[in-house]
């Protein structure tokens, strides 16, 4: 790895430190669900809320987001979704086997 290529990573850590410290010190909890079956992996959560949050924000909204970004552009995939309500902001991160989501 290159010089140039190692400072430039450096730089986008450095740049995204502040979000990552704000996430970590303000986030109420955290949902990680299997993507197959929309089945809870884990949870900081009760089973109730988290059963809401991936039954709402996973199972559809989620699933509308990525097929919106697909039929933009097929070979492009949604990384990362960021939901602002007037109570809550959730940061949602869909991978191939599951779904991590922060509510902040």
């Amino acid at each position: 790895m290159s010089k140039l290529y190692l400072k430039a990573m450096e730089e986008v850590v450095q740049r995204n430190t502040d979000n990552t410290n704000r996430i970590t010190e303000q986030a109420q909890g955290f949902v990680v669900s299997e993507n197959a079956t929309d089945s809870l992996l884990h949870t900081s959560f009760d089973l109730t809320t988290a059963q809401s949050i991936v039954k709402h924000l996973h199972a559809s909204f989620l699933k509308l987001a990525q097929s919106c970004v697909r039929d933009l552009d097929t070979e492009d995939k949604l990384c990362f979704l960021r939901v602002k309500t007037r109570k809550h902001e959730f940061l949602v991160s869909p991978e191939d086997a599951f779904t991590v989501t922060v509510v902040l």
